[in-house]
């Protein structure tokens, strides 16, 4: 293995990427974290305040409205302020039915380590199934008889399909997801388990974009068995062993997982911009990322990474589960999905300008959608720091982790309600499941 000397990971000698360079491959891997993405976003924040932006402004003027409208919320739904930590754990439990607990009920797992195994399956299965879909389509839930659209539907639709054994290579054993499996899932089963015909629906689904994303899943499991099979044979899951051994011996950071993570997974980055032969995943282009400390190769570059970060809370809470000590999670940036977006537009913290915009979804990397992202990477910090004051809380006591789901998310679904009688975020754009 070739390593990198800072960071600690690298790729196989005898498996270099085309074009790797050592020295621009650490440039990139700096890229991948969570102090990377807040420190770039801040630059291009900066550049808004100042000589501003082509597409989107800010608006500060907004944030103390903001603030007393997201507090306001927040009370009203959490009277005590003890909010749930925003996660795919929350998505299974949609309607108040603990879906995990009740499969975990039925397997009775022989110990931590295979239930830890099992989780960590069903977090990046259904991390790669996405959690964007459109606004017209829903998912049955054969359980509660209810019906689930959006980053709630697609959980328990990646569950449900999780459950009836479509991933695993075990016979006996539906909760597991292998790698040999993975690779050989189709997009018609994907469309059957997202309860979609064939044709134009499956298409508006992009069902074959998120088969094509599970079978490259499997491709990057199947390369490292260092870090995917340790104790069994090669699965997603397999990464739990690696985290909870290193967990025993004390507290795990948030940063430790995001790094790991980031390593098994730079093969499914593909698609993006690259460095040193190696994927950037979630990164974007942009002129107002240069200077204060960024390296000449890296300028220009605003890392996001909205989907990759969400991973690491999702692995965290078993890893909790199992006893491990997880620090550091406020570290962790804001998401920038359409949603997170949406609502920094609805409170006027964001505005538009420029021309029109022509696509009823531009694409990811459209420079209003960066903009956008990288601008509400900042602001979330700044709102969220003008809500804990408040509410009389410290960051300790309600982490940016805590204030995603149980106030950011929970405003902006009724905030939308308010302006436009839809739950839709303000700005939709397509491709936010393509790159972590």
């Amino acid at each position: 293995m070739i390593k990198d000397e800072k960071s600690g990971f690298g790729p196989v000698a005898d498996d270099l990427p085309e074009g790797y360079d050592e020295a621009l491959a650490h440039e990139a891997r700096q890229l991948m974290t969570s102090a990377a993405v807040r420190r770039r976003a801040d630059l291009l924040f900066r550049r808004a305040l100042g000589q501003g932006l082509d597409h989107v402004a800010v608006d500060m003027s907004a944030l103390d409205p903001a603030a007393d409208r997201v507090a306001a919320l927040i009370q009203e739904r959490w009277p005590d302020l003890a909010l749930p930590f925003h996660s795919l754990w929350r998505r299974f439990e949609a309607g108040g039915h603990d879906r995990f607990a009740g499969l975990a009920n039925a397997r009775q797992w022989a110990d931590v380590r295979e239930m830890g195994r099992a989780a960590f399956d069903m977090a990046l299965v259904s991390g790669f199934l996405g959690i964007v879909a459109p606004t017209d389509w829903g998912y049955d839930d054969g359980i509660s008889q209810e019906r689930y659209g959006g980053e709630e539907g697609l959980a328990i639709a990646s569950l449900a399909m999780i459950a009836s054994g479509l991933f695993s290579g075990v016979p006996g054993d539906p909760l597991r997801a292998d790698a040999g499996q993975l690779v050989r899932i189709s997009t018609d089963e994907i469309a059957s388990g997202l309860q979609v015909g064939a044709g134009a629906d499956a298409g508006l689904m992009d069902c074959a974009g998120r088969a094509e994303a599970l079978r490259r899943l499997g491709e990057a499991v199947g390369l490292r068995d260092d870090l995917f099979s340790r104790e069994d044979d090669p699965r997603p899951g397999g990464l739990f062993d690696l985290l909870f051994d290193e967990g025993l011996s004390g507290p795990l950071s948030a940063q430790r997982i995001l790094d790991v993570v980031a390593d098994g997974l730079v093969p499914v980055f593909a698609g993006g911009p690259q460095l040193g032969g190696i994927p950037l995943g979630d990164t974007h282009h942009h002129p107002a990322v240069a200077g204060e400390g960024t390296a000449p190769a890296t300028e220009g570059l605003l890392p996001l990474h909205s989907r990759l970060q969400r991973l690491v809370t999702d692995l965290a809470e078993p890893l909790v589960w199992a006893g491990v000590e997880i620090v550091g999670l406020e570290t962790l940036t804001a998401c920038s999905d359409p949603q997170a977006v949406g609502l920094l537009f609805d409170l006027a913290l964001l505005k538009r300008i420029g021309p029109a915009v022509t696509q009823t979804e531009p694409d990811i990397g459209d420079a209003l959608v960066v903009e956008s992202r990288g601008l509400t990477v900042a602001l979330f910090d700044r709102l969220a720091a003008k809500v804990r004051e408040r509410l009389g809380v410290t960051e300790e006591e309600m982490p940016l982790a805590g204030l995603l789901e149980g106030g950011m998310r929970y405003a902006a679904g009724k905030i939308a309600l308010e302006k436009r009688d839809s739950a839709a975020p303000a700005l939709l754009f397509a491709g936010a499941d393509r790159l972590l």
